[in-house]
């Protein structure tokens, strides 16, 4: 029997956004490829509330002690500002206590594989004959180097993770130069560390296989893979016409994300305005949990924009919409948000940004927009056209079971873990 210790930053459970889908999914192909295996989750808790929601594919869950604010200050100022040795993202997660007591699990266990989740609990690494993963998720670096030239639409460049960091250390990196300082040199931090802890693990993972190569490259890492989320379409959708409301937008995502809380801000400001000259009945929900003040005040600014907050069952808040918009200004991986969108045969509009590392065509799958102007066209085409809706969701549906299915994103899982 296999016996997997699961190391995460916050409960993989329940499926309240993207990296909680995936960590689910891990989790679950694991007990679907190997049913006798046993995993015990190692896991810093996220909300209280969601334990209560815990999977019966855990055998066992152990909450992890965050460090506490002297750490905190003490990671901060030695090992990220003097030594440069660690990431704000990694200072604020290390516990030398909780280390301890993870090394003391892993002993006792004795498991076959030990799983990371991102760089975040890397510096929780033991030795010992276990084969360690190390998924990365995407390329936090590349991300924040990313937001630098979009500063303007982002009201914290550190979303949720700023609850992290100590209050006094918080009022400071509220301040927009200490924010673009500070992106800039954690970016820095964590180019270098993702390359230098890269070496302690036996397999990394990501979840865009292109993002997955170009690091292989870079690293010359001999099993480094992409291991997308899953999705498995009816393709009994594809056979029916389509009830959705002709007048429905919407944007799905974490509102407190700064690559989500940007790209409405940037939608609301160039695009919607000419959206709603040429359709006046228009409607724009902006649907996910966790919004901004910033975000909530979209509703008074912006005519007929509707912010929902987190909703109890997000696909049937989208799957009535006439599509799906995602204009992303920065990011790294696979937006999940769109593949999701396009599994319940919603059709999508987005640009470069939101298509990258997804392997689909423009004007058969979805839309990938290079300026506003084709933005504008491209979501009045799909308000006012049914013929063209229900082509791109009958194509959507079509490319996720081709591309991200169980059976496609488990081969890699198996590899790994064989």
């Amino acid at each position: 029997m296999k016996k997997i210790v699961f190391i995460t930053n916050r409960l993989p459970f329940p499926k309240t956004d993207g990296r909680k889908n995936l960590l689910s999914q891990y989790i679950q192909q694991i007990k679907e490829l190997f049913p006798e295996s046993e995993i015990i989750n190692l896991s810093f808790i996220d909300d209280p509330k969601y334990l209560k929601h815990q999977s019966s594919q855990i055998a066992r869950l152990v909450p992890l002690k965050p460090p506490g604010f002297l750490e905190k200050l003490y990671n901060i100022a030695v090992h990220t500002l003097l030594l440069r040795r660690w990431p704000l993202q990694v200072s604020v997660f290390y516990n030398r206590k909780t280390h301890k007591e993870i090394k003391a699990i892993i002993d006792a266990e004795q498991p076959e594989f030990i799983i990371y989740d991102m760089v975040r609990v890397a510096e929780y690494w033991t030795n010992g004959p276990n084969q360690k993963i190390l998924s990365y998720d995407d390329l936090l670096s590349l991300r924040y180097q990313r937001q630098l030239q979009w500063f303007k639409y982002i009201p914290s460049v550190f979303g949720g993770f700023s609850n992290k960091l100590p209050q006094s250390l918080k009022r400071l990196t509220s301040l927009k130069f200490v924010q673009k300082w500070l992106i800039a040199y954690e970016s820095r931090l964590l180019l270098t560390y993702e390359k230098r802890v890269a070496g302690r693990f036996q397999h990394l993972i990501f979840t865009s296989p292109k993002e997955a190569d170009s690091f292989r490259q870079t690293v010359n890492h001999r099993s480094c893979h992409g291991i997308p989320m899953k999705f498995d379409p009816d393709l009994l959708k594809t056979e029916q016409r389509r009830n959705y409301d002709r007048n429905k937008l919407v944007f799905v995502g974490k509102m407190d994300i700064p690559h989500n809380s940007s790209a409405v801000f940037y939608f609301c400001e160039h695009i919607w305005h000419e959206v709603k000259l040429k359709m006046p009945e228009a409607m724009f929900y902006i649907v996910g949990k966790n919004p901004t003040k910033e975000v909530k005040q979209l509703e008074q600014k912006y005519p007929d924009v509707f912010v929902t907050g987190e909703v109890d069952d997000v696909e049937r808040y989208v799957s009535d919409s006439a599509l799906m918009i995602a204009p992303l200004l920065f990011g790294t991986g696979i937006k999940t948000k769109i593949i999701e969108a396009m599994s319940w045969g919603v059709p999508v509009v987005t640009n470069p940004v939101g298509s990258e590392g997804i392997n689909a065509n423009h004007n058969e799958d979805l839309f990938i927009c290079t300026t506003d102007e084709d933005m504008v066209n491209n979501v009045l085409l799909l308000l006012s056209n049914d013929e063209v809706n229900d082509r791109l969701s009958r194509n959507s549906i079509h490319y996720v079971l081709s591309h991200f299915s169980s059976s496609v994103t488990k081969k890699n899982l198996k590899l790994i873990l064989s």
